[in-house]
């Protein structure tokens, strides 16, 4: 089958089928439930937010056992999904799908998503049931680029999360699983 028509399909495709595909992509697609799904390109604001959350969180991970990836390393995400995340930590030792290509993390610690309009409920929900059933997953953050928001899900327990929501300039999110904190200040900064 054509790569053309394997992206059209009406039929759910397996996992095997999609990375097949999407590594020869010039694209990032995401996989969801079976289906291909081309993703957006991101907006100036998007973009400024990610890159301030990676440059804060990297200084502060440096010479430490975590390392945070930006956009272009995907996650498995259980129940046969497969996202990229806007920034993804993992610590220790980095676990792949496949330890040849290394490009499909298995591990992740702490995930990142700076929401826009067009990913806003599919971050909330789809990707949310499928990261929470990963064991390795300690915190998972929802960043508003419109407005000064962030939603932060942390786990208790194996099947407890807490969310704190984040609104204000001089309020600090602490990570407690990588041992970082970032400011909404420094998140949000335009220059």
């Amino acid at each position: 089958m054509s790569r053309t028509n394997l992206a059209h399909k009406t039929e759910p495709i397996t996992a095997g089928e999609y990375l097949e595909f999407e590594r020869a992509a010039k694209e990032k697609h995401e996989f969801i439930g079976g289906r291909i799904v081309a993703m957006a390109g991101a907006t100036d604001r998007h973009n400024v937010i990610a890159s301030n959350v990676f440059l804060e969180i990297g200084i502060q991970l440096k010479r430490t056992k975590c390392r945070p990836f930006a956009s272009d390393m995907r996650v498995n995400a259980q129940r046969g999904n497969y996202f990229y995340p806007d920034i993804v930590v993992t610590c220790g030792e980095r676990k792949f799908e496949d330890a040849k290509k290394k490009d499909v993390l298995t591990n992740p610690t702490v995930i990142l998503e700076v929401l826009s309009k067009s990913t806003k409920l599919k971050d909330r929900n789809e990707k949310f049931e499928a990261y929470i059933l990963l064991e390795s997953l300690t915190d998972y953050v929802l960043i508003e680029q419109d407005l000064m928001r962030i939603e932060h899900y942390s786990r208790i327990d194996e099947k407890n999360w807490k969310v704190r929501i984040y609104a204000a300039a001089d309020e600090e999110m602490i990570f407690e699983s990588i041992k970082c904190k970032l400011s909404l200040a420094d998140i949000y900064a335009e220059d």
